[in-house]
């Protein structure tokens, strides 16, 4: 009887619940009445009543508060819960038992490891004349990402000492400043090391094992939302839950939901290599991005990457939209490559 109880005081109450509606049998969802809810989206909810056993519970998954719907109903309405009570009374439902609170069984949060040490100068340990330092700032990364990226005088020496594969072959002595790739659980996999001064390789990335994937990002990608995939780990640090394949082959992309994900190659049109890839990824049912030559409405701004445009002085926020505006997929997406390759 306690549920149909429950869920007619539920009812009455809804008046008062903003968002309120039901989601199926024995689960309704609204805006929480204790924290509010999101202040900044009103249109979020999470506040839910749901049936356990032979009542009706409440939860909110943003402040975590859990109680039976006659405590819900208490706190809002005092009112209306002396009748609720009156009317449990009158059905016998007040006995002892029966307005125990609900159990709720959490499970203890899981900390990812800590990172890896890098035991290299970060960036924003150098002094501000410092060459790599200096270099850093010119390509415009936002700052935050100052300690995340390092300086090494041997970029070879530093490798062989953290790479279980062989480098021997790599320059000895060569400076590059050191991006390092980290996996989901903040393990070291690999690194980039960029060219600080003439070189004939200006990009080097390594692998500490073998069988490590070259994808740049990981510790800080959220997979239930949209992933951007682009070619260099620079470019992935002005875009949301970015990756960088840096080298990766299209078996390491396995990991991702193509129906969520947007690859980003770079934009040189008379490379025969990325037209190519492009028209591969679409065969394969990705979603691809299709530049165009130049920046919309301003013929002199040519770009490769997405670092060129912010050099330009177009913002984050402008060139996602530009990337949005120009995804595609299938046989349009492969129509759009040739007409990228023909006219550019």
């Amino acid at each position: 009887m306690s549920i149909l109880t429950d869920t007619n005081f539920l009812l009455q109450l809804s008046p008062r619940l903003d968002k309120f509606k039901k989601v199926r049998d024995y689960l309704w969802n609204f805006r929480c009445p204790h924290c509010g809810d999101s202040q900044r989206n009103k249109n979020k909810a999470r506040g839910y009543v749901f049936r356990k056993k032979s009542d009706l519970y409440y939860k909110c998954h943003n402040c975590n508060i859990g109680q039976s719907v006659g405590n819900l109903i208490k706190d809002i309405d005092p009112h209306l819960y002396k009748e609720y009570i009156l009317h449990r009374y009158k059905s016998g439902e007040t006995g002892r038992g029966k307005s125990r609170q609900p159990e709720f069984k959490f499970e203890q949060p899981k900390f990812k490891p800590r990172k890896t040490t890098i035991h290299l100068p970060s960036i924003g340990s150098l002094p501000r004349e410092h060459y790599a330092r200096k270099y850093y700032e010119s390509r415009r990364i936002p700052t935050i990402f100052m300690d995340k990226i390092f300086y090494a005088e041997d970029f070879k020496r530093w490798a062989q000492s953290v790479c279980q594969v062989d480098y021997s072959n790599l320059t000895q002595g060569e400076p590059r400043l050191v991006i390092p790739f980290f996996d989901e659980n903040n393990k070291l996999i690999g690194a980039q090391g960029r060219a600080l001064r003439e070189s004939k390789v200006r990009y080097v990335t390594v692998k500490v094992h073998e069988d490590a994937k070259k994808i740049f990002g990981l510790e800080r990608w959220k997979p239930e939302e949209h992933t951007y995939l682009v070619e260099g780990p620079i470019d992935s640090l002005f875009l949301p839950n970015c990756l960088a394949m840096a080298g990766a082959s299209l078996g390491d992309l396995s990991f991702l939901n193509k129906e969520k994900t947007t690859i980003i190659l770079d934009n040189e049109s008379r490379s025969n290599t990325i037209p190519n890839l492009m028209n591969m990824y679409l065969r394969n049912d990705w979603k691809v991005v299709v530049w165009k030559t130049h920046w919309i409405g301003d013929d002199n701004d040519t770009f490769k990457d997405i670092n060129d445009l912010i050099i330009l002085g177009r913002s984050p926020a402008q060139i996602l939209e530009m990337i949005n505006k120009n995804t595609y997929s299938g046989l349009r997406g492969e129509w759009e490559v040739s007409n990228w390759k023909l006219y550019s």
